[in-house]
C-alpha cells in the first residue's frame, strides 16, 4: 500500500502521496456534500451522526487512495458512492 495522506485546506480536502507536493485530487465541500447526499440520502443539515458519515467517506478516499495513487479522481468519486473497496472495519 501507498502512504496517502488526506489534507483540508481552504475549504476542500486534498488527497496526496507522503509528499505534499505530489496532490492526487482535491475534493471541494460541495463535492463533498454531494457525496454525503447520494450515499446516506441525507442532507448537510439532518442528522447527529452527519460528521461520522464524512469520516466514513474520507476513510474511504483514503484507503482506495492507498491501494491505488493513479486512479482518477472521477473512478474514487463512484468507488464512494458505490462503497466500491470501501474499507470494511466500519
Amino acid at each position: 500500500m501507498t502512504d496517502i495522506m488526506l489534507m483540508i485546506n481552504d475549504r476542500k480536502v486534498m488527497v496526496a502521496k507522503s509528499e505534499l507536493s505530489d496532490v492526487l485530487a482535491e475534493f471541494e465541500v460541495d463535492e463533498l456534500a454531494e457525496l454525503l447526499q447520494y450515499r446516506y440520502a441525507t442532507p448537510w443539515n439532518h442528522g447527529k451522526d452527519i460528521l461520522e458519515k464524512l469520516l466514513y467517506i474520507l476513510e474511504d478516499i483514503l484507503y482506495i487512495y492507498s491501494k491505488d495513487p493513479d486512479l482518477p479522481k472521477e473512478e474514487v468519486v463512484r468507488d464512494v458512492k458505490l462503497r466500491i473497496n470501501a474499507k470494511v472495519n466500519k
